[in-house]
């Protein structure tokens, strides 16, 4: 999904106007953030194989409306890509924490974010490769989607081979040693209202509340550099995408392994400093803030984009390591909480873009950051 995002305002600009495309994707974020309950559910009931299986077939569906660019197909289509997206990510994260142990999770889920969000190099190369072939927007859209969504669908048939770990994750109980004590493991399956309760009773642990910064962080900053920056700096927006993949691709096998090496302060204290260059960069170069007019250089685009997908890789990868070593078995309730606290900070500047001035969306995204690694520390300092 993050590969499309970069060129989805582009492909349709001659379709609808810059609010509505803003909108209808404020829309899938919107149902991503009010569907995480039922995806929890899922998961949970029905594991992270079939979840990752559905949640991708629901994904597919956001290819109906670029393909067939009508209004009412776009929101539909937006909001079934919503529902897609709030079982996709936790269920990932999830099937990832059963696969590794607490030695190699910092590895495994850099490695994991990595080629995640890599998939904004294969979009927008794909998409800046077939511009240079073809001037006509109906050809172009109907020829980046067709093949994007090819792969898309190959990806998701992958899902169908996935298997359990060869050992069971019981044999690294003794390994574990979670950052979280005094809590039960509970691996019965849950009613839906025995569910709510559990998700209240989490994430009203002090733990959980001083992580919810770092989700609102990582939501602010994915709508920033996946699609408001692009759309401003002209003819560079497709390689300031691939740039910001190839950040993200670098950064989170560079900084999963500094994890295990290191511990989650150093890789915090890191991406948070990235993050606060790069906004601090946005402001001084992006057409619209500090007085600028012009658009930036490609050097300083592929610098500010490096920047960004560097820094979210960091923030990305620490967090969920921390929320698999924290909470262990109830994982998944948590990765949801995630995704949903992600999806409304991301649908609240895909609302108030247009209406709000860029310096106040920057420092508003700064003091997140800022938050998130007071949070990050608080959580796993020694005790």
């Amino acid at each position: 999904s993050s590969g499309i995002n970069a060129e989805y305002g582009t492909v349709l600009k001659d379709l609808m106007s810059e609010q509505l495309i803003y909108y209808s994707m404020a829309v899938h974020s919107l149902t991503a953030a009010i569907t995480c309950p039922f995806s929890m559910f899922i998961i949970k009931h029905f594991g992270a194989k079939i979840s990752l299986i559905v949640g991708s077939i629901c994904c597919l569906f956001f290819y109906l409306s670029v393909i067939v660019p009508n209004s009412m197909v776009i929101f539909v289509t937006q909001s079934i890509f919503g529902f897609g997206l709030a079982l996709v990510r936790p269920a990932s994260l999830k099937f990832l924490v059963h696969n590794s142990s607490p030695s190699s999770m910092g590895k495994d889920t850099g490695i994991h974010w990595g080629w995640f969000m890599s998939s904004m190099i294969w979009g927008n190369t794909i998409t800046l490769l077939l511009t240079n072939r073809t001037s006509d927007l109906d050809s172009l859209r109907m020829m980046v989607y067709s093949i994007l969504g090819s792969l898309s669908l190959l990806g998701t048939l992958c899902y169908v081979f996935l298997r359990p770990p060869a050992s069971s994750t019981a044999s690294f109980d003794n390994e574990r040693a979670p950052l979280l004590d005094g809590m039960k493991e509970d691996l019965t399956p849950s009613s839906f209202a025995s569910l709510v309760k559990e998700t209240f009773d989490l994430v009203t642990l002090k733990q959980t509340l001083w992580l919810i910064p770092s989700m609102l962080a990582a939501g602010f900053y994915f709508t920033m550099y996946c699609v408001e920056i692009p759309t401003m700096i002209g003819e560079n927006l497709l390689l300031f995408g691939c740039m910001v993949g190839v950040g993200e691709l670098i950064g989170s096998i560079l900084l999963g392994r500094l994890i295990t090496i290191f511990g989650y302060v150093l890789v915090t204290i890191l991406a948070g400093c990235l993050a606060i260059i790069s906004l601090l960069l946005t402001y001084m170069t992006i057409p619209g803030t500090g007085g600028n007019t012009d658009p930036p250089t490609i050097a300083l685009t592929i610098a500010v984009a490096i920047a960004y997908g560097v820094s979210d890789a960091g923030n990305n990868t620490a967090l969920s390591t921390i929320i698999g070593r924290l909470f262990s078995e109830r994982s998944e309730v948590i990765f949801c909480v995630m995704s949903c606290v992600m999806n409304l900070a991301a649908m609240t500047w895909y609302f108030v873009y247009t209406v709000v001035a860029w310096e106040t969306i920057i420092v508003v995204t700064a003091v997140a950051v800022l938050m998130s690694m007071i949070g990050i520390f608080i959580v796993v300092r020694p005790k």
